[in-house]
């Protein structure tokens, strides 16, 4: 795929959805390694937005940000 107009929501769900795994992934090597734990590791503190009624925040790592690139890559070849 090309970034194109009607190609963005494609490209940020690519985005969204290699965090979320890779976050994952991340969570469960630390878990089979713990001295891999680093991956896990908080880069920035939570970011977040409260409306009383939903709350949602995000907490970046280095498993999450090479899910992303990974999620762009996949997208690119595409």
């Amino acid at each position: 795929m090309t970034f194109e107009r009607e190609n963005i929501g494609y490209f940020i769900a690519f985005m969204l959805i290699g965090g979320i795994l890779g976050s994952a992934l991340g969570t469960l090597i630390a878990k089979l390694a713990p001295a891999a734990s680093i991956v896990k590791a908080d880069l920035t503190g939570a970011i977040g937005v409260n409306l009383e009624i939903v709350s949602f925040s995000i907490k970046l790592n280095i498993a999450a940000i090479v899910g992303i690139v990974a999620g762009i890559a996949i997208f690119r070849k595409l």
